[in-house]
C-alpha cells in the first residue's frame, strides 16, 4: 500500500509542476506579447511634440507618427507600412479613415535606410482634417497604394488631447 500513495504523490506532483511551468510559459508569453502590443503616445521635447501609434520598443518605428515642429509651424507625417511595388520619390496618397470621414494626405515615398524598406512620409500638412477625422470614435484605416492598416481608438483621444495643447495648433 505504501507504493501506491508514494506513486500517487508523485503524479500529482509532476501533474502541479506541469501546471506551474505551464502557466510560467503563458505568462512569459503574455509578457512579450505586452512588450509589442500597439498603442498611442504624445511626447513633447523643445519644439517638437509627436503623436505615435506603435509598440513602446525603442527601436522599432512607430507605425504611425505626426509631428510638429513648434519653431517652423510644420506638421509632418510619417506612416511606416511597407508600400508594395513602389520606390523613393514615388508620389501617394495617405488616406487616413473613420467610420464618418477621411482625410487623404499628399506624400511621398521614402526608404527607411537601415532597414530598406519603404514607407509614406508627408511634408508640411494642414493637421486639421487629419485630427478631425483622427478624434471620431472607433479604429482608423490607413490606407498608401496596396498597403492598409487599421490603427486602434484606445488611448488616441487623450493621446490627441495633449498633442494639440502642446503644439497649441488650434488657439
Amino acid at each position: 500500500m505504501p507504493k501506491h500513495s508514494c506513486l500517487t504523490v508523485r503524479r500529482l506532483a509532476r501533474s502541479a509542476l506541469a501546471a506551474a511551468f505551464a502557466s510560467a510559459v503563458l505568462i512569459l508569453a503574455d509578457a512579450g506579447k505586452s512588450e509589442e502590443a500597439m498603442m498611442w503616445t504624445e511626447k513633447s521635447r523643445g519644439g517638437l511634440t509627436t503623436i505615435a501609434y506603435g509598440t513602446l520598443n525603442p527601436t522599432a518605428s512607430p507605425l504611425f507618427v505626426l509631428s510638429h515642429f513648434g519653431g517652423m509651424n510644420i506638421v509632418v507625417l510619417h506612416v511606416h507600412k511597407e508600400i508594395p511595388g513602389a520606390k523613393r520619390g514615388d508620389a501617394v496618397t495617405i488616406e487616413i479613415s473613420s467610420a464618418k470621414a477621411q482625410a487623404p494626405v499628399k506624400a511621398e515615398v521614402e526608404t527607411n535606410e537601415a532597414t530598406g524598406t519603404n514607407f509614406g512620409e508627408a511634408s508640411d500638412i494642414d493637421v486639421k482634417p487629419v485630427l478631425q477625422v483622427m478624434r471620431d470614435p472607433g479604429s482608423l484605416t490607413v490606407k498608401m497604394g496596396e498597403a492598409s492598416v487599421t490603427l486602434s481608438d484606445q488611448g488616441r483621444a487623450q493621446a490627441i488631447a495633449e498633442f494639440v495643447e502642446n503644439c497649441k495648433l488650434e488657439q
